[in-house]
């Protein structure tokens, strides 16, 4: 096909019809509200049967004995709290929910189509600005025409090339049609994806760092979280209500209202961010952990922030973008690395009857939002 030579491209016709649900006992939009919560549970169970068979102990963080010696919950109080966070989550997410029709279809070729004619309309300015930096954009056209004829028709806007029996105002281009679908099809979700990603990120880091710069806020609310000095899978949203609430449910919410996530969209987001939250808090450092290998942010990253001496650094949850830019990354591996052996020193000397190691404890230190 010649994708330079010019087609009529009549306005399609579309009718909008429901969308047929994934599973046929269970609405899209519903299904996107329960899964991460089952994926949660998928994943915590997966890593307890790691922690309760003592698998893969050479990739564990802490040694699983410390987990009693410092951890300030029981796993019975730790779960009742994790099985009301989700609860909470359902309830707000069928509530917001109530009315909503199902995801209507139909419209894609009509949607393609404006977004081709936008395209066409974008494509003639080209030559306008290629002219403004002082170059011939319909002779630059006719060079590169042997090599790439879209791309020549490109560069050439609306203009009449040689071999052309058309002028381009007679419709679209096969290639205003193959940009429209890139963009509808590809573009279009990568930012909607990437604005639901800023949103939360931005959100939990800044309302997260806020609990520990005011100290009310700490002691109220986010104090709880921290009596997991040494997290598991399942305790990844162990906290207060009102932390649940406004810092955890709330960014969902804000990005589902900037990114206009569709409920197919949200399972895949909301369960990613699930497995993503379950990563950080597993205790585990496997050598091909994705989310590390992304962006740097895995389970050492969060870890560190939950020791008493890295209270004030690595806030973020998703990427390390805000803790990169504001300074609040932690960046002395070598010192962590003697901090995690002297932490680990100090529990066997406490275990052994020793006494404290020093007049300030590291549990104080944890539930006041001090660093040792």
């Amino acid at each position: 096909m010649n994708t330079s030579s010019a087609t009529t491209s009549p306005i399609p016709s579309c009718t909008l019809y429901p969308q047929p649900h994934l599973l046929p006992f269970v609405s899209d939009t519903h299904l996107s509200i329960v899964l991460p919560t089952v994926v949660y549970i998928i994943s915590s169970a997966f890593f307890h049967l790691l922690d309760t068979h003592h698998l893969f102990n050479s990739y564990r963080i802490h040694p699983s004995e410390d987990e009693l010696k410092r951890n300030h919950v029981t796993r019975w109080d730790c779960l009742t709290t994790v099985l009301r966070y989700h609860l909470m989550q359902i309830a707000i997410g069928l509530a917001l929910s109530w009315g909503d029709g199902p995801t209507m279809i139909g419209d894609e070729a009509c949607r393609i189509h404006d977004w081709a004619v936008r395209v066409r309309q974008a494509r003639a300015l080209i030559p306008t600005a290629l002219a403004a930096l002082g170059i011939d954009a319909k002779g630059l056209a006719v060079a590169v025409k042997g090599t790439s004829q879209g791309l020549a028709q490109i560069i050439a806007g609306e203009a009449h090339l040689p071999g052309q029996d058309t002028l381009q105002d007679a419709g679209m281009t096969p290639i205003d049609t193959l940009l429209a679908k890139i963009i509808f099809h590809i573009a279009i979700p990568a930012l909607q994806y990437l604005t639901a990603l800023a949103v939360v990120d931005t959100w939990i880091y800044f309302t997260h760092r806020l609990c520990h710069i005011n100290q009310t806020l700490y002691r109220i609310i986010h104090a709880q979280h921290h009596r997991l000095y040494i997290s598991y899978a399942y305790g990844a949203v162990y906290g207060h209500p009102l932390e649940s609430l406004f810092l955890d449910i709330l960014s969902f919410l804000l990005a589902q209202l900037f990114s206009h996530l569709t409920p197919r969209q949200s399972m895949l987001f909301g369960s990613l961010a699930v497995i993503k939250t379950i990563s950080d808090h597993c205790g585990y450092v496997f050598p091909y952990d994705p989310f590390r290998l992304v962006n740097g942010n895995g389970a050492r990253f969060h870890d560190l922030h939950h020791q008493s001496w890295g209270l004030k650094s690595n806030f973020s949850t998703y990427t390390r973008f805000w803790d990169s830019v504001l300074g609040t990354e932690w960046r002395d591996e070598g010192g962590a690395e003697r901090r995690y052996r002297r932490v680990r020193e100090a529990v066997g000397r406490k275990e052994g009857g020793e006494g404290p190691v020093s007049s300030r404890s590291m549990e104080g230190a944890v539930a006041e939002g001090k660093e040792l």
